[in-house]
């Protein structure tokens, strides 16, 4: 009952990820963004899109006028007739605080631990405020059992600073669902890309924009993040399509000069290969005379701007707003907005990385009320059609039929409860045998201690808990250790198993060797591997002996 039960809640995470609709809303000083994607076997097609300008100079004006924002995109959300509800909207890159922690190896239980109490926080990122003003991401990037460390990102923003995006949204009629950073939103974007989609390459991304200059760089995931200065001088001239291009080329030769050094400094600290092209993200309008100088400044790396929509479909009545703008990159926060679900049965429980970042305050409220809309409208739409086909069945049956009917139905439903009953004890049957088909090898050649070794499956067998847990293989090691090889479903079943293993008399310790994630028929599951170590027969006598009394 419980593996269906999982499998089932499963099935609902799946389905409410496919079925979400979401739109993206990229805030800027001078200009809303939206952009709504369908997805269907892996392929993207654009459904809306749309934005307006506002004569906007700096961060602040979204702080200092708010209803000129809200206004705006109240006409855009009608202009671009998008019916969903739900939004993913970004922060700026300056707004958030990003780390990748190294931490000492830790179970996801332990980690938990060290996150409910705050000390990690405290600790690790030594925040300037009181945590209680920030709303915090983190996640585990990746693990590494040779050097006992993990790598965990952190991502961070006041509560203050999100709400005001929040409030934006909010008074334009919409619910925001995710809040992401504007960086791994462009980040994001990629996914959008058949040609950019490899995990193990190195991105490097830059923003070279009128409001907010960085670079970005991930390998395996794991991002860098840095400002690039751009003084106010010459952002005001980025600004004007008049620019002379010697002005162009200095500018370019001091933004690419940064560039660069984090490009180098990155590689030497992580010892990948050099990094052949960097994607441009850019609202400035003189970006094509741009580009030429960064290609000049970098030789060695091939610069362009970023087409998030080069692979995604657009249909005809978006093609000409979408080709619109100066370039597509303009969109690439949007887009990459478009692409997050709200996570709300867990499906991206074992996705790690930078494409599930969420700082929405109360997010687990906001899933709680999603699962119960998902539950109302799927309960009503069976019980509709359980009306119906209650009414149809009852006008074209005779209720001598109906009685005839149901007597069937009421002998099927016992077969059915026997078949599941029996099914039940061959499944018990099956794992029994499992276990015991794992030891033939080492039972062929035992000569001795029979016996003993014999205690040891007993007490294996009966430490497995009620919950789904399947054993492969168990190995043993001349009589003084185990080494027991399996699969389950989650975390807990596997602590249990162990928690019963140390209580067996001829085990003194069981202990988790490795533990990984698995995807099995669409399914995430859990392998691992256990090792325990044989009590000698003394000490078991002495348990016993203890036990007893």
């Amino acid at each position: 009952m419980k593996k269906i039960l999982k499998l089932l809640l499963n099935y609902l995470s799946k389905l409410t990820v496919e079925q979400e609709d979401v739109v993206g809303v990229d805030i800027s000083p001078s200009c809303i963004r939206v952009a709504q994607l369908e997805s269907s076997k892996k392929k993207w097609t654009l459904t809306k899109l749309g934005y307006k300008y506002i004569d906007g100079s700096s961060l602040n004006d979204i702080v200092e006028s708010p209803e000129l924002y809200v206004n705006k995109l109240l006409q855009l959300v009608s202009s671009s007739k998008i019916k969903t509800k739900s939004a993913a909207v970004s922060i700026p890159v300056s707004s958030a605080i990003i780390k990748v922690i190294p931490l000492p190896l830790m179970t996801d239980e332990e980690l938990k631990e060290a996150v409910a109490t705050d000390s990690l926080w405290e600790n690790a990122v030594q925040l300037a405020d009181d945590l209680e003003e920030y709303s915090v991401f983190w996640q585990v990037l990746k693990r590494e059992p040779s050097e006992n460390q993990m790598h965990l990102l952190f991502v961070a923003s006041k509560l203050d600073d999100i709400d005001k995006y929040l409030n934006i949204v909010r008074q334009a009629g919409l619910n925001p669902v995710v809040v992401d950073v504007r960086c791994f939103a462009t980040r994001n974007a990629l996914s959008l890309r058949d040609d950019l989609t490899k995990s193990d390459s190195t991105v490097s991304i830059v923003e070279f924009g009128a409001f907010e200059n960085y670079i970005l760089i991930l390998h395996q995931d794991s991002p860098f993040i840095s400002d690039i200065y751009l003084s106010e001088k010459d952002r005001n001239s980025l600004l004007n399509s008049e620019v002379s291009d010697e002005s162009l080329r200095l500018i370019s030769s001091r933004f690419s000069m940064q560039v660069k050094q984090m490009i180098s400094s990155y590689q030497a600290k992580y010892k990948i290969k050099p990094i052949e092209s960097v994607l441009i993200s850019s609202t400035i309008p003189v970006i094509d005379r741009i580009l030429v100088h960064f290609n000049e400044a970098m030789p060695d790396i091939n610069v362009e701007v970023f087409d998030p929509l080069m692979s995604v479909k657009v249909p005809e009545n978006l093609v000409e707003k979408s080709s619109a703008e100066l370039n597509s990159s303009i969109f690439s926060s949007a887009l990459g907005l478009a692409t997050r679900k709200l996570d709300v049965f867990g499906y991206y429980e074992y996705v790690t990385g930078t494409n599930n970042i969420n700082l929405l305050p109360n997010r687990e409220n906001v899933k709680s009320q999603e699962k119960m809309k998902f539950f109302s409208r799927w309960g009503i739409v069976f019980f509709v059609i359980a009306a119906i086909s209650l009414g149809v069945w009852n006008f074209l049956m005779s209720k001598n039929e109906v009685e005839r009917i149901d007597t069937l139905l009421f002998e099927y439903n016992s077969l059915v409860m026997q078949k599941n009953e029996k099914q039940l004890v061959l499944e018990d049957l099956i794992q029994k045998k499992n276990l015991f088909a794992g030891t033939l090898k080492a039972t062929e050649n035992m000569t001795s201690n029979q016996e003993f070794m014999y205690s040891v499956l007993v007490g294996i067998n009966k430490a497995i808990p009620n919950q789904y847990l399947k054993l492969s293989k168990v190995d043993f090691d001349d009589l003084q250790g185990v080494m027991i090889y399996g699969l389950t479903t989650s975390d807990n079943n596997i602590l249990s198993f162990i928690d019963n293993l140390s209580k067996v008399s001829v085990i003194e310790k069981a202990s988790l060797v490795t533990m990984s994630v698995e995807t099995i028929y669409d399914q995430s599951a859990k392998s691992f591997t256990i090792n325990c170590t044989l009590a000698t027969q003394d000490t078991v006598n002495q348990k016993e002996a203890t036990d007893g009394n």
